[in-house]
């Protein structure tokens, strides 16, 4: 059902690439509409797994760095770590009912799920992927609004909640933000029901990840960092006082002993500069002949502008030069406090 929704915003002018339904002819439009306005994007690149079973609940706390026991009705970020304490996946978990979705880049999802299968030994729990399901964002000053107008429940941040067969989760954003889940015949449904909700492709969506600071880790960046480094003991994404997880020892480690050397901070470059792929490094005079960060992700702004996450050594942002090619990062505030936690 999925390659049919997409095969449908594609003949309504949708640029794929890959599993994403990039953009739809004007990215600059696209992340000023996302900016200003309310804004819906179809999530195609973004797959689901489904953990059901009576030690659904154990076993996902057993593998994550957040506590899973303690969730409730809601969704929460979640590193999923080598034993050396490298992120292999950033998820969203939501519970909805007896069963718990991980929500995960398609591109990376086959490699996860069999990496989780693999751990299950004899605990009562199935993972299984959810193709005839689908996702979609939406954000806006008018997001409230236009979840009531369709009969939708308005949960804030961390919050879900299911109503129609739609599961609706409240996440972090300047304005109002949710994702919408459920079945793609219901979900691609949605949108003519949402009043004054434009649609944006899935780059404009990422960039107000960006601007909300979430991290996305894909292929590129897989194993590339300790989960403090993207800032995911700021994001309420680890759990300090749960129990064991694959890398807890190095992510305990790094908390308690304060031997953090990089963060995750927001830049942004002049319009015109050619857009720096995920895992890109970076470059500083203060440290010559050595990468000094690494781009998580970059999108095209509102006006032209390159906007970006990037994990960097803590001395190359504070000695104020960090450099994409030759062109010099300008930092931004992120949405939440760092400079004490660094």
């Amino acid at each position: 059902m999925q390659r049919e929704w997409k095969a449908e915003l594609i003949e309504a002018g949708g640029c794929a690439e890959g599993d994403l339904i990039a953009d739809y002819g004007d990215r600059e439009a696209e992340a000023r509409a996302a900016y200003r306005d309310t804004v819906w994007s179809a999530l195609t690149h973004v797959g689901l797994i489904r953990v059901s079973g009576a030690d659904a609940t154990t076993f996902l706390h057993s593998q994550f760095s957040n506590d899973i026991k303690g969730l409730g009705e809601a969704s929460q970020l979640d590193a999923y770590c080598t034993a050396q304490g490298r992120m292999i996946a950033l998820l969203r978990v939501a519970h909805c009912g007896d069963d718990y979705f991980l929500l995960i880049p398609k591109a990376i999802q086959a490699a996860v799920q069999k990496r989780l299968t693999l751990y299950v030994l004899r605990a009562k729990v199935q993972l299984a992927s959810v193709p005839e399901w689908a996702i979609l964002g939406l954000s806006g000053p008018a997001a409230v609004e236009s979840l009531s107008a369709a009969g939708l429940p308005t949960p804030t941040v961390p919050a879900a909640a299911t109503q129609n067969g739609v599961t609706v989760m409240g996440i972090p954003g300047r304005t109002p933000r949710y994702l919408l889940m459920g079945p793609e015949t219901v979900i691609r449904g949605l949108p003519e029901r949402l009043p004054r909700a434009l649609r944006v492709g899935g780059r404009a969506w990422a960039w107000l990840d960006i601007q909300a600071g979430l991290p996305t880790i894909g292929a590129e960046t897989s194993e590339a960092f300790v989960p403090q480094m993207a800032n995911l003991d700021l994001l309420e994404g680890i759990n300090f006082r749960k129990g064991c997880y694959p890398g807890q020892e190095i992510v305990a480690r790094t908390h308690y002993l304060g031997r953090l050397k990089q963060r995750m901070y927001l830049a942004s470059l002049p319009a015109g500069t050619p857009l720096p792929p995920p895992g890109a490094t970076l470059t500083a005079p203060n440290l010559p002949g050595q990468p000094a960060g690494t781009v998580v992700d970059a999108q095209v702004g509102p006006e032209g502008e390159i906007d970006l996450l990037a994990v960097i050594q803590i001395s190359s942002h504070d000695a104020g030069s960090v450099l994409w090619q030759d062109t010099q990062l300008r930092f931004r505030d992120l949405p939440y406090p760092l400079a004490a936690s660094c």
